[in-house]
């Protein structure tokens, strides 16, 4: 099976000038191609087949992790809103010894840990023969992490086959155009945001690289994926009623969405898809779109032709797929049936979701622990107990909280913000904070 550069390649071949991706200006087939071999040029002078990425940007990104499959190198995939305590953790656990970062976060790594700048390995290269690199012939393609049930993340292997049949799952629920300019909004350390890569290249079209999602209203693109918190600030803003109404395809997932912003979304006659899915499918394995179903607020679809759902005498959801993934990094999984935290039930076809059975929620399309968070809070040497909640608001987005209880009144809201930060990351972060004093 061919690689998704190799069919990048295969696309270059026949239209060098198509304008792949864009940015803050336009980039060809050719352009990206080029940029791709000069860094695996570099990269192929690695001795170790693991690289982890840590960039931000995603057009540095994107051809980073190209290079990456391009000299049969295994990316792994490191979330850029975590704190410093949790990319040391990973690093230790998974004996990572090369990163591909930016300059301003080269801070985070221990100095036991080699550092690569993308500015380095492209500039390293200049003026060398083009090396012919051999197929990455590894049982898996990309780690990629994401929160397991003890809050810690977990790496999760996927293969080329997993992101080929989800690629052409949601085919059949989309039907990609060459002519499709996909608004890409969400993090490329998520798979809702890898996996519009795979899209694109497979079926051909181009995507916009926004760093907000807000940035859609001076653009216009046929297809963009946003968790419901995002589509529900749009929406709330009249002045993004007419660029969403232009999207062909908005597809939503992450996290459930609430009905009265389905209602609101079925008001505007916006074409929305209701998606399922999470890191260990790699992307979404049920949908449906909503001006179709308008009764079925509370549904997250249909599961997909090549997905099968069972439901146990527990309601624990189990997901037969090829989309299903090889592994965990470091923690064995033995069989091919995937048995999720999730809870749920089909009723004529469609599937509902009724909990979890871990302490996991779903935040801003985020696997959040809120007893993670709480386990690291007591840790502070000025707190004596500590509870986190979620806040439910109808005037904005929901808060992470945490009520403290502090041995002394040496310890203020904003430091220990700041200390959140370091720790945890600033997206696991409490938004509010209240302090009492024993």
């Amino acid at each position: 099976m061919k690689s998704i550069y190799d069919l990048l390649l295969d696309w270059h071949q026949t239209d060098p000038n198509f304008i792949f991706l864009r940015e803050n200006r336009s980039y060809t087939l050719n352009e990206v191609v080029h940029e791709v071999e000069s860094i695996s040029k570099s990269l192929s002078y690695l001795s170790s087949e693991n690289i982890a990425i840590y960039l931000s940007s995603k057009l540095d990104f994107i051809l980073v992790y190209l290079a990456c499959i391009n000299s049969s190198k295994i990316p792994i995939i490191l979330k850029t809103t975590w704190g410093k305590d949790e990319v040391d953790s990973i690093i230790d656990t998974n004996n990572i010894k090369h990163i591909i970062c930016s300059w301003d976060s080269r801070h985070l790594f221990k100095n036991n840990i080699n550092t690569y700048y993308l500015e380095e390995l492209v500039n390293s290269s200049r003026g060398c023969g083009i090396p012919q690199y051999k197929n990455n012939r590894k049982k898996y393609e990309t780690v990629i992490f994401t929160s397991g049930s003890t809050g810690e993340p977990k790496g999760v292997c996927l293969k080329r086959s997993n992101f080929k049949a989800s690629a052409q799952s949601w085919n059949k629920q989309i039907n990609f155009d060459v002519n499709d300019d996909y608004a890409l909004c969400l993090p490329l350390h998520h798979i809702s945001g890898l996996s519009i890569l795979y899209r694109s290249i497979y079926y051909k079209f181009s995507m916009t690289l926004f760093d907000s999602y807000k940035q859609i209203i001076n653009r216009k693109n046929s297809i963009i994926s946003l968790v419901p918190t995002a589509l529900e600030s749009l929406i709330d803003n009249e002045k993004f009623h007419k660029p969403l109404k232009n999207f062909r395809v908005i597809i939503l997932g992450g996290e459930a969405s609430k009905s009265d912003l389905l209602i609101k979304c079925i008001n505007l006659e916006l074409n929305v898809f209701i998606s399922y899915g999470m890191t260990e499918t790699c992307s979404g394995i049920s949908g449906f779109w909503l001006k179709n179903y308008p009764e079925q607020l509370n549904s997250v679809g249909i599961p997909f032709s090549d997905v099968n759902i069972s439901i146990d005498e527990d309601k624990r959801i189990t997901i037969a797929s090829p989309m299903n993934m090889y592994n965990y990094f470091s923690i064995n999984h033995e069989n091919d049936d995937l048995k999720t935290s999730d809870f749920g039930e089909i009723k004529d076809d469609f599937l509902y979701l009724l909990g979890r059975s871990d302490d996991l929620i779903k935040h801003k399309g985020e696997n959040i622990n809120l007893k993670y968070i709480e386990n690291i809070l007591i840790k502070h040497d000025s707190i004596h107990s500590v509870k986190v909640f979620i806040e439910n608001s109808k005037i904005q987005d929901d808060l992470i909280v945490a009520e403290v209880v502090a041995k002394d009144k040496s310890l203020v809201v904003e430091n220990l913000q700041k200390w959140c930060k370091i720790k945890i990351g600033k997206y696991k972060t409490p938004k509010k904070i209240t302090i009492s004093y024993m």
